[in-house]
């Protein structure tokens, strides 16, 4: 009764309401949208993504710590997802995270790195050559960063690329030219650089922009930011992109960014820093009968301004050169069998988050998705384990971590 009520209300007002799941192209990712709204070629489509699992750690034989806070249950999503586009070429898009608006709320933390509350929030005009998006969205940096994980097999993105050594997501400006029948694909576009934190904290004491661009070269054919070959792609394809962004953050007399803005510099920080960051990095996919590789590199040069910043570590400015790097890499290999309704990942990846601290980690990860109706009702499990563990700066109580859950996209 009630949706038929729906329906009619808004067949009176010249609108048609669609309720089947289907894909937005609108910018250039897959967006699952239950309900489209259509009138005089404006289109409003409402979706989300429901979400959970049990999580289990397997603690190290430590008895000064045996805290098992991790091990229960979960909630991964609860999302609500608005993308509309206008007769006159608009785009527009308002992604919200519910539970983690509400999990930011309860404890003062706005701006988790991997549960941002505001996922995109941002207009675009696509009436010219050159895209035009004003607003707050992922950045055009890292493959595997721009892919939503909700599509994999995984429950989250690998560290390299998950917004501990760099941010995701920004407030600013994007421009985005197209050729070749979209297979050639280029960014450029000023942020913040305050990343997730922008909604927290705003601009910082410099008043200067991060700046990022990307390029990138599909073929045969254009290819969406999903790493799982859905498609069972009957021919190969692939696609090779490098990206690079640069933030000159030096704080004026009187400021700092490690007081003003405490969480912002993250688990390492080094997500934004008193002083200049240069980071760059290629990545690559390659897809076939089901199949797909992905690999990409990242590498970031840090020049903190005051010579006493913990991220020297103490040591020397002629052993460091008033440099500190940091960087790392990763690997993974996917299997799309579609005929069992499966999908099969794996993972590595290795990081160096200070070159002037000891210690590297190597993780591996293990993934396998059950898909009742593709990735939109999925039962997935994850498992992964520290094969190289940092004890200076990231000590870990665990030896691997299991995720057992479901996902509903709607």
């Amino acid at each position: 009764m009630i949706k038929q009520l729906i329906t009619i209300f808004f067949l009176v007002t010249g609108s048609v309401i669609t309720a089947q799941a289907q894909y937005s192209e609108f910018d250039g990712n897959p967006a699952a949208s239950q309900f489209t709204l259509s009138s005089d070629g404006n289109t409003l489509q409402i979706g989300g993504r429901i979400s959970g699992y049990y999580e289990n750690r397997f603690l190290k034989n430590d008895t000064n710590y045996q805290k098992r806070s991790h091990n229960g249950w979960a909630v991964k999503d609860f999302d609500l997802d608005i993308l509309g586009k206008t007769s006159n070429k608009f785009v527009y898009e308002f992604h919200a995270s519910l539970i983690d608006l509400v999990t930011a709320a309860a404890t003062g933390n706005t701006a988790a790195p991997q549960n941002s509350g505001i996922k995109s929030a941002y207009i675009q005009y696509k009436g010219f050559p050159v895209k035009i998006k004003f607003g707050y969205d992922k950045l055009p940096y890292s493959q595997g960063s721009m892919s939503d994980v909700w599509g994999t097999p995984f429950w989250s993105h690998a560290n390299l690329y998950g917004g501990d050594l760099f941010s995701r997501r920004d407030f600013g400006l994007t421009l985005n030219y197209r050729f070749l029948n979209d297979r050639f694909n280029a960014y450029a576009g000023a942020y913040s650089g305050m990343g997730e934190n922008f909604f927290e904290y705003g601009n910082d004491a410099s008043g200067r922009f991060e700046y990022v661009g990307r390029i990138e070269y599909a073929y045969p054919a254009k290819m969406k930011y999903n790493i799982i070959d859905e498609e069972n792609s009957s021919v190969p394809v692939f696609r090779v992109a490098a990206n690079a962004r640069y933030a000159d953050k030096t704080q004026p007399k009187g400021s700092s960014i490690y007081v003003d803005a405490p969480d912002a510099p993250g688990a390492y920080g080094i997500k934004i820093i008193d002083g200049k960051k240069l980071g760059y990095g290629a990545d690559a996919i390659v897809k076939y009968k089901g199949f797909s590789v992905t690999a990409e590199v990242h590498y970031m040069k840090l020049n903190p301004t005051n010579i006493t910043d913990g991220l020297y570590n103490g040591t020397d400015v002629t052993k460091n050169n008033k440099v500190v790097n940091s960087g790392g890499f990763c690997l993974g290999g996917n299997y799309n069998w579609e005929k069992k309704h499966s999908a099969f990942s794996v993972m590595y990846e290795e990081i160096n988050a200070n070159d002037l601290y000891v210690g590297i980690q190597d993780w591996l990860y293990m993934a396998y998705a059950y898909k009742f109706s593709g990735f939109n009702s999925v039962a997935k499990i994850e498992y992964y384990i520290p094969v190289t563990e940092d004890k200076v700066q990231a000590p870990l109580h665990y030896t691997g971590q299991l995720r057992i859950g479901y996902q509903i996209v709607f």
